[in-house]
């Protein structure tokens, strides 16, 4: 709350001179929301001193008191005797005022209004035995009735005195009860009216606060300015409507003592007429509670400085109801409550409920229609508190304090927006420039308009937002992934908008559909907020904007947003190469930017053209990330690869390409047993079945449930016939009708050709969804199927006798590789992912059209030189070859020799020197080389 000036002036005029008063420059006393603070303490003297104008009071020297318009009031009692015989008498003189009084009018013996008689006594209860006159402060001479008394001096005139003499006749009866305290209705001093040049009686505000001002302290004419007061006078004298008449706008009606502090007894003056006291241009300058529309209108051309504005307005200043005592005129001048001041409005819709109540006495007001308008404007001015503090240029030279003026700016939403001058100040700029230093303070109309409305108080003639004015914000959620500390997780984003430049601060929470907790995700200045670590699923989430004074604004919620990161497919892979490089081949490929891969899927067809992903095979089921290349044995053939996230979504479109290569001439592999399965697939079958269709037959998955064991109605069941209703089995295994043995362990490259389709037993042509050009695969297809189906082969080996008791290994997959064993055996897994009704079995399967093993050894070459030999000699090869070798022989031999091949194996052979047709006994030397395949291994 602004400094309160009051107690300033106080000190002032309590100095009682005119040069005190004018060493402090400019200076403001009022009882607007400025001073009310102020009032409400400072009125507790003025409080005290009401109670105790009902009571007589005996003191030896009291203070002056002044009395201004008219009150019911006791006084000072400055003589009291006992006279007569038997001291009979009890004489007392109780003055009322310390100067002329304008009447005396009803006599209250203590709460009893009384008649006096014509000698002055009071009959009825009283039975005359009391007497009182009525003592104005005009007279000039004794009063001879109070003379016939002895107590009283003869020459006692109280002149300038307003007193009651008063006399009791001693009767136990009668005054049984003690003395009664007397009381009476004063009209009181007379105050010169500078609009006529008179001096009467008047209860005028304007008019009695310029007598106290002049004739308690001492103030010259010259230092009044009678225009302003005249001015002030005339708003006093306005007739107001109110239920049942009018009635003057302001009137005092109170009594000021002479030793009560000055501050005090103007604050509460002020206060009966909502008025301003301020000293300028040497002249002291009164406003009462009226409107007066603005003398000057600024604009931002006109400031020399910036605008300093409050950070933060009083909240606890902000009432909305005003309370307080008055002295009621209409009840026997007994001080008590008037009718209270509540805003509704400002309680319910701008301090949401919180009532907040201002005391506001009024000692020197005795209407309570008055009293409730006096309070009325005082609780609209406290609601504007606005001051701002500025320079302008000379253009502010012509206004003073109390003027009101008018700023428009843009920058801070003032369009002709009213203020009242607090404080003038003519200061010297660093340039040596003349500047007018203001402070401001909010004001309008309606602030002082009996019949205003609260609406009207808000909008106080400006656009500039109210200080709970947050606005309303646009909320936008939304989700996508996030990697932290290398790991994947879910993030749902909130972004918060707002038009309102009000809006300081952004706040949001969020929380799973369905639960009631809110999660808050803090405050900040950022418009972005996010919750990390959350799964797919429906969310609410919720914003709001702060202000500068951390008044929240209202929710807004979005509610039931589906998060669907994960659930997302991963990008195509793209970039997709294959380069072969002896016997493997090089896949490579650009990696995939999602957050949430988990790696690559592979699969091969041995078609080089109208290959199709369904019809593939597995090749390699998971090259984890970040890896993007994979080496496998090369094959002629079509590969395709897709990305895989961490919920086994797969990309929509496989990347593929073809490869066509030589590897088995390269590597000069030679056939050596081929186990063929198709057409007849005569080999063991678990879970698996053979049967045909137009294209002929093929090995397919079995089903889980009968023909005749399907439950339900025939035609109930899904899908195709001979679908199984959607009970495929799930995995099944086909072993090959025999295994190959050869003879003994060798190693050997092992492959597997494979025709493979894919079967739909649910989707037909007409079940199929989606547009029919936007279908992938083939015809009756089911593209969210296509990774679901698949076949690998797996091979088993030993060392030992297939047909005696061997030992086995265990069964691995392969395409292609090379194996060191006596004899392999082969078998193919047929899986289907796909669920079936109520996960019964699966819906869709593969279908193996093709289906061979073959076994290849590579060409082998075994040479020797420089063999030295006489006659015979058996050559053994280092390992055995599986057929047969050619052999070609290098020889040296002596003049008519010649030499002969025999006993040629897969061991080895036998070459021998002939002289003739018997056996050489001459030396010889000779190479020789062995070209075959297959290397036994011991």
């Amino acid at each position: 709350m602004p400094q309160i000036v009051v107690p300033v002036i106080a000190a002032a005029l309590g100095g009682g001179t005119i040069a005190t008063i004018v060493a402090y420059g400019i200076y403001y006393v009022g009882t607007t929301a400025l001073t009310i603070a102020a009032t409400r303490k400072l009125s507790g003297a003025a409080a005290l001193e009401n109670k105790g104008t009902l009571l007589n009071i005996r003191e030896a020297a009291g203070a002056q008191e002044y009395v201004y318009g008219q009150v019911r009031k006791g006084g000072v009692l400055t003589y009291i005797d006992e006279t007569g015989t038997d001291n009979k008498y009890l004489q007392m003189i109780i003055t009322l005022a310390g100067h002329e009084v304008e009447e005396i009018g009803d006599i209250y013996i203590n709460d009893e209004v009384v008649n006096l008689s014509v000698s002055n006594t009071v009959g009825g209860r009283w039975k005359n035995k009391i007497r009182i006159i009525k003592r104005d402060g005009s007279q000039t001479t004794a009063d001879e009735t109070m003379m016939s008394s002895a107590g009283v001096p003869s020459t006692f005139i109280g002149k300038g005195i307003a007193h009651l003499y008063v006399r009791l006749e001693y009767d136990a009866d009668v005054f049984g009860g003690g003395i009664p305290t007397f009381t009476a209705v004063v009209k009181g001093k007379k105050v010169y009216d500078p609009r006529t040049g008179t001096t009467g009686w008047s209860a005028n505000a304007a008019l009695c606060i310029r007598d106290y001002i002049t004739s308690s302290y001492g103030l010259a004419d010259s230092t009044i300015n009678d225009t302003y007061f005249s001015a002030a006078a005339n708003d006093c004298d306005d007739n107001i409507p109110i239920k049942g008449g009018t009635q003057d706008r302001y009137l005092i009606n109170g009594v000021v003592r002479a030793d009560s502090p000055t501050g005090s007894a103007l604050a509460d003056m002020m206060q009966s007429c909502n008025g301003a006291l301020y000293y300028s241009g040497g002249q002291w300058k009164l406003r009462v509670g009226v409107y007066e529309a603005p003398v000057k209108s600024f604009t931002l051309d006109d400031l020399r400085s910036e605008i300093t504005l409050p950070t933060k307005m009083s909240r606890r200043d902000n009432f909305n109801r005003v309370v307080g005592t008055f002295i009621n005129g209409s009840g026997d001048w007994i001080e008590g409550d008037y009718p209270p001041v509540t805003s509704s409005y400002f309680l319910n819709t701008e301090d949401n409920g919180i009532e907040n109540t201002m005391d506001l006495p009024l000692p020197m007001v005795t209407n309570g229609a008055r009293a409730q308008r006096i309070a009325k404007q005082a609780l609209f001015r406290s609601r504007e508190q606005m001051t701002i503090s500025a320079e302008f240029g000379l253009s502010a030279l012509s206004v003073e304090v109390g003027d009101i003026v008018d700023l428009t700016i843009a920058e801070y939403g003032f369009t002709n927006k009213e203020f009242e001058v607090k404080s003038w100040k003519m200061v010297i700029s660093q340039e040596g420039g003349i500047r007018i230093a203001l402070v401001l303070r909010e004001t309008s109309q309606e602030a002082f308009a009996w019949d205003a409305e609260e609406e009207e108080l808000a909008s106080n003639n400006s656009n500039l937002p109210a200080y709970y004015d947050v606005g309303g914000v646009g909320v936008t959620l939304s989700g996508e992934l996030r990697l932290v500390n290398e790991q994947v997780v879910g993030a749902l984003l909130i972004e918060v908008t707002s038009n309102s430049e009000q809006a300081d601060q952004f706040e949001a929470q969020y929380r799973k559909s369905g639960t009631t907790a809110w999660k808050s995700l803090g405050r900040s200045t950022s418009n972005d907020f996010e919750a990390v670590g959350i799964s797919d699923g429906s969310f609410d989430g919720r914003a709001r904007a702060i202000n500068a004074l951390g008044i929240r604004g209202d929710w807004t919620t979005v509610s039931n947003f589906y998060v669907s990161i994960f659930a997302a497919l991963p990008q195509d892979v793209e970039d997709f190469s294959a380069n072969v490089v002896g016997n493997s081949l090089h896949l490579t490929w650009t990696p995939s930017p999602d957050l949430d891969l988990s790696h690559y899927k592979i699969r091969y067809s041995k078609a080089i053209s109208g290959a199709s992903y369904q019809n593939a095979i597995d090749m390699v089921d998971k090259v984890s990330r970040p890896a993007n290349s994979v080496v496998i044995p090369a094959k002629t053939g079509t590969y395709f690869i897709k990305a895989v996230d961490k919920l086994g979504n797969l990309s929509a479109n496989p990347a593929s390409i073809v490869v066509v290569t030589n590897v088995s001439d390269i590597d000069a592999l030679n056939v050596v047993e081929t186990r063929q399965q198709d057409p007849s697939f005569s080999g063991t079958k678990s879970s698996v079945v053979v049967t045909s269709d137009d294209y002929g037959a093929y090995l397919t998955l079995d089903t889980v449930t009968l023909f005749d064991a399907y439950a339900g109605d025939f035609d109930d069941a899904l899908g195709l016939f001979d679908g199984g209703g959607g009970s495929v089995a799930t995995s099944g295994i086909y072993y090959f009708d025999n295994y190959v043995d050869l003879g003994s362990k060798y190693v050997s490259r092992v492959k597997t050709d494979i025709d493979v389709d894919f079967l739909d037993y649910v989707n037909t042509f007409d079940d199929a969804g989606g547009l029919f050009e936007a279908r992938e695969g083939v015809f009756d297809g089911d593209p969210s199927q296509f990774d679901t189906v698949s076949v690998r082969t797996q091979m088993s080996y030993t060392d030992d006798n297939p047909s005696g008791s061997p030992t086995w290994s265990a069964w691995r997959n392969f395409v292609v590789g090379d194996i060191a064993a006596r004899a392999i055996r082969f078998r193919a897994i047929l899986t289907s992912k796909s669920a079936g009704d109520d996960f019964v079995g699966a819906v869709a399967a593969p279908a193996v059209r093709g289906l061979t093993a073959i076994v290849d050894m590579p060409d082998r070459v075994e040479s020797a030189s420089d063999i030295t030999y006489t006659g015979t000699y058996a050559v053994t090869f280092p390992a055995a070859f599986k057929a047969t070798p050619a052999i070609g022989i290098a020889a040296s031999l002596a003049n008519g020799d010649r030499y002969a091949i025999s006993g040629k194996s897969r061991t080895g052979f036998t070459i021998t020197t002939y002289t003739g047709g018997s056996v050489s006994t001459n030396p010889a030397t000779f190479d020789y080389v062995a070209k075959g395949y297959g290397k036994g291994l011991t």
